[in-house]
Protein backbone atom coordinates (compact mmCIF):
# COMPACT_ATOMS: atom_id res chain seq x y z
CA UNK A 1 0.00 0.00 0.00
CA UNK A 2 1.17 3.26 -1.20
CA UNK A 3 1.84 5.90 2.51
CA UNK A 4 -0.95 8.12 3.47
CA UNK A 5 -0.24 10.58 5.68
CA UNK A 6 -2.60 13.34 7.02
CA UNK A 7 -0.72 15.64 8.89
CA UNK A 8 2.10 15.16 10.46
CA UNK A 9 5.73 16.02 8.72
CA UNK A 10 8.15 13.73 7.75
CA UNK A 11 11.68 13.60 9.21
CA UNK A 12 14.93 12.68 7.57
CA UNK A 13 18.49 13.89 6.21
CA UNK A 14 18.81 16.91 4.32
CA UNK A 15 18.38 17.75 1.04
CA UNK A 16 15.44 16.53 -1.04
CA UNK A 17 13.45 13.73 0.28
CA UNK A 18 9.24 14.30 -0.72
CA UNK A 19 7.75 16.44 -3.47
CA UNK A 20 4.68 18.02 -1.48
CA UNK A 21 2.02 18.84 -4.33
CA UNK A 22 -0.20 21.34 -2.13
CA UNK A 23 -0.91 24.71 -2.88
CA UNK A 24 -0.49 26.82 -5.23
CA UNK A 25 1.30 29.10 -3.39
CA UNK A 26 4.52 31.01 -3.82
CA UNK A 27 3.77 33.24 -1.21
CA UNK A 28 6.11 34.06 0.83
CA UNK A 29 4.57 36.51 3.63
CA UNK A 30 0.93 37.75 2.97
CA UNK A 31 1.72 41.63 3.17
CA UNK A 32 0.77 43.90 5.81
CA UNK A 33 -2.83 45.98 5.33
CA UNK A 34 -4.31 48.97 5.74
CA UNK A 35 -7.50 48.26 8.29
CA UNK A 36 -9.98 49.27 5.27
CA UNK A 37 -8.77 46.95 3.16
CA UNK A 38 -9.81 43.24 2.90
CA UNK A 39 -8.53 40.08 3.34
CA UNK A 40 -9.99 37.47 0.86
CA UNK A 41 -8.69 33.55 1.34
CA UNK A 42 -8.77 33.24 -2.41
CA UNK A 43 -5.49 34.40 -2.28
CA UNK A 44 -4.49 31.26 0.54
CA UNK A 45 -4.14 28.15 -0.02
CA UNK A 46 -7.21 26.21 1.49
CA UNK A 47 -6.01 22.72 3.16
CA UNK A 48 -5.69 19.93 0.47
CA UNK A 49 -4.27 16.94 -0.24
CA UNK A 50 -1.03 16.70 -2.31
CA UNK A 51 1.81 14.45 -3.33
CA UNK A 52 4.80 15.23 -1.37
CA UNK A 53 8.36 14.55 -2.85
CA UNK A 54 10.77 16.38 -1.81
CA UNK A 55 11.90 18.95 1.30
CA UNK A 56 15.26 20.98 1.92
CA UNK A 57 16.34 23.56 4.16
CA UNK A 58 15.02 27.15 3.01
CA UNK A 59 18.14 28.83 1.84
CA UNK A 60 16.38 31.56 0.35
CA UNK A 61 16.36 30.39 -3.25
CA UNK A 62 13.30 31.73 -4.95
CA UNK A 63 10.72 28.72 -5.40
CA UNK A 64 9.33 27.06 -7.78
CA UNK A 65 5.53 28.06 -8.01
CA UNK A 66 2.44 26.10 -8.81
CA UNK A 67 0.83 26.19 -11.74
CA UNK A 68 -3.10 25.45 -11.58
CA UNK A 69 -2.41 24.37 -15.70
CA UNK A 70 0.08 21.99 -15.24
CA UNK A 71 -0.42 20.66 -11.92
CA UNK A 72 1.32 17.45 -11.80
CA UNK A 73 4.35 19.73 -12.17
CA UNK A 74 6.88 19.81 -9.28
CA UNK A 75 6.39 23.06 -6.79
CA UNK A 76 7.64 24.18 -3.42
CA UNK A 77 5.81 26.03 -0.57
CA UNK A 78 7.57 27.36 2.89
CA UNK A 79 6.83 25.32 5.22
CA UNK A 80 6.34 28.03 7.88
CA UNK A 81 3.36 29.36 6.65
CA UNK A 82 1.24 25.56 7.07
CA UNK A 83 0.14 24.30 10.30
CA UNK A 84 1.48 20.86 9.85
CA UNK A 85 5.14 21.78 8.43
CA UNK A 86 8.31 23.13 9.78
CA UNK A 87 9.44 26.36 10.10
CA UNK A 88 12.69 27.02 7.87
CA UNK A 89 11.54 24.33 5.69
CA UNK A 90 10.53 23.86 2.05
CA UNK A 91 8.29 21.30 0.50
CA UNK A 92 8.36 20.02 -2.78
CA UNK A 93 5.12 18.66 -4.14
CA UNK A 94 2.62 17.82 -7.18
CA UNK A 95 -0.79 17.52 -6.97
CA UNK A 96 -3.56 19.31 -4.72
CA UNK A 97 -6.53 17.45 -3.95
CA UNK A 98 -9.70 17.88 -2.47
CA UNK A 99 -11.07 14.28 -2.75
CA UNK A 100 -9.47 11.84 -1.35
CA UNK A 101 -9.79 8.93 -4.01
CA UNK A 102 -8.31 11.52 -6.82
CA UNK A 103 -5.64 12.07 -4.36
CA UNK A 104 -4.84 8.05 -4.00
CA UNK A 105 -5.39 7.30 -7.90
CA UNK A 106 -2.86 10.30 -8.42
CA UNK A 107 -0.15 8.80 -5.89
CA UNK A 108 -0.50 5.69 -7.65
CA UNK A 109 0.31 6.94 -11.03
CA UNK A 110 3.32 9.45 -9.69
CA UNK A 111 4.73 6.20 -7.69
CA UNK A 112 4.36 3.59 -10.69
CA UNK A 113 5.03 5.92 -13.71
CA UNK A 114 6.65 9.27 -12.78
CA UNK A 115 9.35 7.60 -10.80
CA UNK A 116 12.05 10.79 -11.82
CA UNK A 117 10.52 12.74 -9.79
CA UNK A 118 11.53 11.09 -6.21
CA UNK A 119 13.91 9.00 -4.47
CA UNK A 120 13.68 5.38 -3.56
CA UNK A 121 14.89 6.28 -0.09
CA UNK A 122 11.62 8.87 -0.03
CA UNK A 123 8.59 7.47 -2.25
CA UNK A 124 5.66 9.78 -2.40
CA UNK A 125 3.59 10.71 0.39
CA UNK A 126 -0.20 11.55 0.15
CA UNK A 127 -0.30 14.33 2.55
CA UNK A 128 -1.95 17.48 4.03
CA UNK A 129 0.31 20.33 5.17
CA UNK A 130 -2.29 21.74 6.88
CA UNK A 131 -4.12 25.28 7.51
CA UNK A 132 -2.64 28.11 5.51
CA UNK A 133 -1.06 30.56 8.44
CA UNK A 134 -1.82 33.93 6.77
CA UNK A 135 -0.43 36.13 9.88
CA UNK A 136 3.45 36.67 9.63
CA UNK A 137 4.70 36.83 13.27
CA UNK A 138 1.28 35.90 15.28
CA UNK A 139 1.22 36.24 18.63
CA UNK A 140 -1.49 34.10 19.89
CA UNK A 141 -1.45 30.11 20.82
CA UNK A 142 -2.91 27.60 18.16
CA UNK A 143 -3.68 24.76 20.13
CA UNK A 144 -4.27 21.45 18.29
CA UNK A 145 -6.42 20.37 21.63
CA UNK A 146 -9.01 22.68 19.79
CA UNK A 147 -10.80 20.86 17.27
CA UNK A 148 -11.48 23.50 15.00
CA UNK A 149 -8.04 23.79 14.40
CA UNK A 150 -7.03 20.29 12.47
CA UNK A 151 -9.49 20.59 9.78
CA UNK A 152 -9.16 24.21 9.33
CA UNK A 153 -8.39 25.46 5.95
CA UNK A 154 -6.88 29.12 7.22
CA UNK A 155 -6.22 30.85 9.99
CA UNK A 156 -5.37 34.49 10.20
CA UNK A 157 -4.56 36.83 13.90
CA UNK A 158 -6.33 39.85 13.73
CA UNK A 159 -7.48 42.25 16.86
CA UNK A 160 -6.64 39.66 19.51
CA UNK A 161 -8.48 36.69 18.21
CA UNK A 162 -8.00 33.79 15.45
CA UNK A 163 -10.16 33.77 13.07
CA UNK A 164 -10.09 30.02 11.62
CA UNK A 165 -11.81 29.16 8.53
CA UNK A 166 -12.27 26.00 7.09
CA UNK A 167 -15.03 24.44 4.13
CA UNK A 168 -16.73 21.39 4.74
CA UNK A 169 -16.71 18.31 1.70
CA UNK A 170 -20.08 18.12 -0.11
CA UNK A 171 -22.82 15.91 1.73
CA UNK A 172 -26.04 15.92 0.31
CA UNK A 173 -25.70 18.50 -2.20
CA UNK A 174 -24.15 21.03 0.00
CA UNK A 175 -20.92 22.14 1.45
CA UNK A 176 -20.34 24.34 4.13
CA UNK A 177 -17.91 27.00 4.50
CA UNK A 178 -17.44 28.17 8.65
CA UNK A 179 -15.09 31.41 10.18
CA UNK A 180 -14.53 30.17 13.61
CA UNK A 181 -13.26 33.46 16.04
CA UNK A 182 -11.23 31.57 18.80
CA UNK A 183 -9.76 33.27 21.52
CA UNK A 184 -6.01 34.08 21.46
CA UNK A 185 -5.32 31.20 24.20
CA UNK A 186 -6.15 28.79 21.30
CA UNK A 187 -8.52 27.35 23.56
CA UNK A 188 -12.26 29.12 24.11
CA UNK A 189 -14.71 29.51 20.41
CA UNK A 190 -15.91 32.80 20.82
CA UNK A 191 -18.51 32.91 18.08
CA UNK A 192 -19.15 30.89 14.93
CA UNK A 193 -20.75 31.68 11.17
CA UNK A 194 -21.27 29.43 8.69
CA UNK A 195 -23.08 29.73 5.53
CA UNK A 196 -23.77 26.76 2.51
CA UNK A 197 -24.29 26.55 -0.60
CA UNK A 198 -24.83 23.71 -3.32
CA UNK A 199 -21.90 21.42 -4.32
CA UNK A 200 -21.90 22.77 -7.95
CA UNK A 201 -20.52 26.20 -6.33
CA UNK A 202 -16.94 24.65 -6.16
CA UNK A 203 -16.49 26.48 -3.20
CA UNK A 204 -17.43 29.60 -1.06
CA UNK A 205 -15.13 32.64 -1.23
CA UNK A 206 -15.17 34.46 2.25
CA UNK A 207 -13.42 37.92 2.33
CA UNK A 208 -12.67 39.50 6.09
CA UNK A 209 -12.95 43.40 6.62
CA UNK A 210 -12.08 44.49 9.60
CA UNK A 211 -14.16 47.65 10.68
CA UNK A 212 -12.76 49.13 14.38
CA UNK A 213 -11.56 46.71 16.97
CA UNK A 214 -13.24 43.61 17.61
CA UNK A 215 -15.97 44.40 15.21
CA UNK A 216 -15.38 42.58 11.83
CA UNK A 217 -17.51 42.02 8.09
CA UNK A 218 -17.46 38.40 7.07
CA UNK A 219 -18.40 38.76 3.39
CA UNK A 220 -18.85 34.59 1.90
CA UNK A 221 -19.85 34.63 -2.11
CA UNK A 222 -20.38 31.84 -4.12
CA UNK A 223 -21.95 31.45 -8.12
CA UNK A 224 -24.03 28.05 -8.76
CA UNK A 225 -25.68 27.47 -12.10
CA UNK A 226 -29.10 27.68 -10.78
CA UNK A 227 -28.93 30.08 -8.23
CA UNK A 228 -26.61 32.76 -9.94
CA UNK A 229 -23.99 34.70 -8.11
CA UNK A 230 -25.05 34.86 -4.48
CA UNK A 231 -23.70 37.58 -1.56
CA UNK A 232 -23.76 36.64 2.17
CA UNK A 233 -22.81 39.85 4.51
CA UNK A 234 -22.68 39.28 8.51
CA UNK A 235 -21.46 42.21 10.66
CA UNK A 236 -19.88 40.89 14.32
CA UNK A 237 -18.82 42.75 17.60
CA UNK A 238 -16.35 39.93 18.73
CA UNK A 239 -16.11 41.20 22.49
CA UNK A 240 -19.90 41.49 22.94
CA UNK A 241 -19.92 38.23 20.86
CA UNK A 242 -22.95 39.19 18.77
CA UNK A 243 -24.25 39.31 14.93
CA UNK A 244 -25.19 43.25 14.36
CA UNK A 245 -25.84 42.81 10.71
CA UNK A 246 -27.02 39.89 8.11
CA UNK A 247 -27.69 40.84 4.68
CA UNK A 248 -28.29 38.88 1.54
CA UNK A 249 -27.79 39.72 -2.17
CA UNK A 250 -28.05 37.83 -5.39
CA UNK A 251 -28.23 38.22 -9.33
CA UNK A 252 -27.72 36.87 -12.26
CA UNK A 253 -25.83 39.54 -14.04
CA UNK A 254 -26.81 41.89 -16.65
CA UNK A 255 -26.08 45.81 -16.85
CA UNK A 256 -29.59 46.76 -14.57
CA UNK A 257 -27.86 44.20 -11.84
CA UNK A 258 -27.86 45.88 -8.09
CA UNK A 259 -24.44 44.97 -6.38
CA UNK A 260 -23.85 45.35 -2.89
CA UNK A 261 -20.02 45.29 -2.29
CA UNK A 262 -17.96 46.68 1.22
CA UNK A 263 -15.27 49.27 0.63
CA UNK A 264 -13.92 52.10 2.19
CA UNK A 265 -15.67 55.50 -0.20
CA UNK A 266 -14.93 57.97 2.28
CA UNK A 267 -11.14 56.78 2.40
CA UNK A 268 -11.33 57.38 6.25
CA UNK A 269 -10.02 53.50 6.93
CA UNK A 270 -13.63 52.28 7.80
CA UNK A 271 -15.52 50.64 5.35
CA UNK A 272 -19.03 51.19 3.98
CA UNK A 273 -22.00 48.70 3.12
CA UNK A 274 -22.52 49.87 -0.59
CA UNK A 275 -25.14 49.15 -3.16
CA UNK A 276 -24.50 50.07 -6.64
CA UNK A 277 -26.07 49.66 -10.19
CA UNK A 278 -23.57 46.99 -12.58
CA UNK A 279 -23.79 49.05 -15.75
CA UNK A 280 -23.51 52.76 -14.55
CA UNK A 281 -21.19 52.40 -11.07
CA UNK A 282 -24.43 54.42 -9.85
CA UNK A 283 -24.61 54.22 -5.68
CA UNK A 284 -28.59 53.28 -4.28
CA UNK A 285 -27.63 52.64 -0.89
CA UNK A 286 -24.95 53.44 1.39
CA UNK A 287 -24.48 52.10 5.12
CA UNK A 288 -22.03 53.78 6.98
CA UNK A 289 -20.63 52.51 10.45
CA UNK A 290 -22.17 55.02 13.03
CA UNK A 291 -22.53 54.76 17.02
CA UNK A 292 -21.44 50.94 16.84
CA UNK A 293 -23.59 49.78 13.79
CA UNK A 294 -24.15 50.41 10.10
CA UNK A 295 -26.68 53.07 9.57
CA UNK A 296 -27.89 54.42 5.76
CA UNK A 297 -27.35 57.51 4.89
CA UNK A 298 -27.52 59.70 1.81
CA UNK A 299 -25.59 57.84 -1.16
CA UNK A 300 -22.51 60.26 -1.88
Amino acid sequence: MLPVNEGAPRGGAAGWRTLSAVCALAVLAAPQRARAEQLCDQEWDGRALVIQIGERKNDGTPLEPYDPQQPMNPYEFPGDRYLFREKGMVYRAVGRFQDRAEGKEALKLVYNEMPHLYTGAYPPLLSTPGAYLVTNSPRCTISRKNPVIDPASWILEKDGVMLVGAQSECNKGQLTKTITVVSCDGMKNLLTESVSAPCDAGRVTSCIHPVVPGVFVFEHSYSAPVQGTQLHLRVYDVPKKKRLHSLEAGHDGGPETELMSVQDIDKDGVPEIVETIAGTGERTSVLKWTKGKFTKVKAP
